[in-house]
């Protein structure tokens, strides 16, 4: 640990202190077991579960973020390649929907009340 600083904080890595290295990150990085967090929430990646990718670290939540879309009704990741855009989110289409009647709104006219789409007859 002699010249290796934290990936993370940068701050040098202290001889007897705990370290945690991330095979999938490099042999030659290391982190402060506080500075192992997700580069886009800043959580603790406990249990070691993490994911690596251009020379950030995420939990799995953000991981799927950067892959694929995420739906604004269900919160799961969209795997399919057709879905609907509406409002700044993504959604499955099934998903976009009126808030009163449940009536599939992809194509058709809608209005926002309160942060809800509702369909034209509701």
């Amino acid at each position: 640990l002699k010249n290796f600083s934290c990936h993370h904080c940068k701050k040098p890595m202290k001889l007897g202190e705990p370290a945690v290295y991330a095979e999938r990150a490099g042999y030659d990085k290391l982190w402060h077991p506080a500075c192992f967090v997700c580069c886009t929430c800043k959580e603790l990646l406990v249990d070691m579960i993490y994911f690596w990718k251009k020379d950030s670290m995420y939990c799995g939540r953000h991981y799927g973020d950067s892959e694929k879309p995420r739906c604004a009704g269900c919160d799961e990741l969209i795997f399919s390649n057709e879905y609907t855009q509406a409002e700044g989110q993504n959604w499955h289409l099934k998903h976009f929907c009126c808030f009163d009647c449940d009536c599939v709104l992809a194509g058709e006219t809608y209005v926002m009340e309160k942060d809800k789409p509702i369909c034209q007859p509701c």
